[in-house]
């Protein structure tokens, strides 16, 4: 199973782990060929499934916006959501 974190939280996800997502916005580095104005990454945890086989994404409890068309918005957002779920996981240094 790979984490929905845009390739950038690059662990295997576990239980309460916090990770981030943003099914609409745009890639770091790439041009951006969305009509949208903003976006948001929302930040969630991990959760068992019911059946108790894998996991699945939790609620977002914390969103992050940013613009569309300025890259550098873009990349303090994804950063921004990174160094969030880093701190709720008890992990700082890079």
């Amino acid at each position: 199973m790979s984490s929905f974190g845009r390739g950038r939280m690059n662990r295997e996800p576990y239980e309460g782990m916090w990770d981030f997502d943003g099914g609409c916005a745009p890639r770091i580095g790439s041009p951006d060929q969305t009509m949208l104005k903003t976006f948001t990454l929302g930040c969630f945890q991990w959760e068992k499934r019911a059946r108790g086989s894998g996991l699945k994404r939790g609620k977002v409890q914390y969103r992050v916006r940013g613009l569309s068309g300025y890259q550098p918005d873009v990349i303090r957002a994804h950063e921004t959501a990174e160094r969030f779920c880093e701190a709720k996981n008890g992990r700082t240094d890079q």
